[in-house]
């Protein structure tokens, strides 16, 4: 493979796999390929072996791949002729003297795994979890401005939708806006399916946008993120055309009193659990709270370790890149949340956008 940039990175990786105490490595995970390789399709396989790069593909992607990974190994297999692509994984394998084979337990469906072991007898078959993942943990530069960048185009898409955000509109015409907005700023797509839930759809905390129609100062939680070069944002922000009730305006202060609690504790050295703790136990103060976990990392995937939860032992560190996003949801009345993404330093950390939290009012 002739691209320095993933070649240090396989360099890397063949370290961990020596730790692990595996001769070889198999990923399908599309994430997983592109940071070892640069590589940006998916449906492959990715086999390191004796430190090396391996990349099975069929027709469809094998001029991708030399585009993407010049010099890398790439290995044509003809996807009408069933599991062919097991041939060229065992050929390796043998050919390397490979016993151990690492695959990702939780990323391999189990009818591929049977497929692999039938065609590999003379190796045993070892589950690894996270030996990539762990590795994506703390981003570089160069994955660091591409999620800036990705925070930019959603910061600039959002402010454009919200120059025809009105009510009567529909969920659904507010999703279609923000996207085609997305797309004139310059993102590839959508980082995932946005969130669009008004009134009290807004208690759904992952609510898919629908024909409900947008009401006179009731509050809207979007959830909304672009791709830009591969690497995703996230962000919510909670709007209303027109004043909404007190009830939702005070609500709405103490939500963002307890996210801001969060985002000023997070620096390098902190446990993930202390800044979800700390940020539920603001909002218990009010009698509030919300039942998922405060936050995540972005970068390949939109939802990547570590986490910030009541479960998560990780202590934070510089390069990490995490979201910040408590709620409030109300069942059958309403919802809202307030979410940032970050950038983890020794002293505290940095947004990726720069829109501001208050609740956004449009008249």
């Amino acid at each position: 493979m002739k691209n320095q940039y993933y070649q240090k990175r396989v360099v890397q990786f063949a370290e961990i796999m020596d730790k692990a105490n595996i001769d070889a490595f198999l990923t399908m995970a599309a994430s997983n390929q592109r940071y070892l390789t640069g590589f940006t399709g998916d449906e492959c396989f990715l086999l390191i072996v004796a430190g090396e790069p391996h990349l099975i593909v069929d027709s469809r992607f094998t001029t991708q791949a030399h585009e993407d990974s010049p010099g890398l190994d790439v290995i044509e297999h003809s996807s009408s002729e069933g599991n062919q692509w097991v041939s060229a994984v065992a050929s390796l394998l043998a050919k390397h003297h490979a016993h151990w084979v690492g695959f990702e337990r939780e990323r391999i469906p189990f009818a591929q795994l049977e497929t692999i072991q039938a065609a590999t007898a003379f190796a045993t078959l070892a589950p690894t979890k996270n030996l990539v993942e762990n590795m994506r943990m703390v981003k570089d530069a160069t994955e660091l401005e591409s999620i800036q960048t990705a925070g930019h185009l959603a910061d600039t898409a959002f402010r454009a939708m919200l120059a025809h955000f009105k009510a009567g509109m529909t969920e659904n015409d507010v999703d279609a806006e923000l996207e085609y907005q997305m797309h004139k700023a310059g993102a590839l797509g959508t980082a995932f399916p946005t969130i669009v839930g008004s009134g009290p759809r807004g208690a759904i905390s992952h609510a898919m946008p629908t024909s409900r129609v947008i009401q006179k100062g009731e509050p809207v939680v979007v959830d909304f993120g672009v791709q830009y070069q591969g690497y995703l944002s996230d962000c919510t922000r909670t709007i209303a055309d027109g004043e909404p009730s007190k009830e939702i305006v005070d609500t709405y202060a103490r939500l963002r009193v307890a996210q801001q609690v969060g985002v000023s504790m997070v620096r390098a050295g902190v446990s993930s659990r202390a800044v979800d703790t700390a940020v539920r136990a603001k909002l218990a103060e009010d009698s509030l709270g919300f039942g998922h976990g405060l936050g995540h990392s972005v970068g390949l995937e939109i939802h990547e370790d570590p986490r910030f939860s009541p479960y998560s032992d990780t202590t934070l560190a510089p390069g990490y890149v995490m979201t910040v996003e408590p709620g409030v949801y109300i069942a059958n009345h309403f919802g809202m949340r307030i979410e940032d993404t970050v950038i983890v330093k020794e002293n505290g950390c940095t947004p990726i956008t720069d829109l501001g939290k208050d609740l956004v009012i449009v008249h």
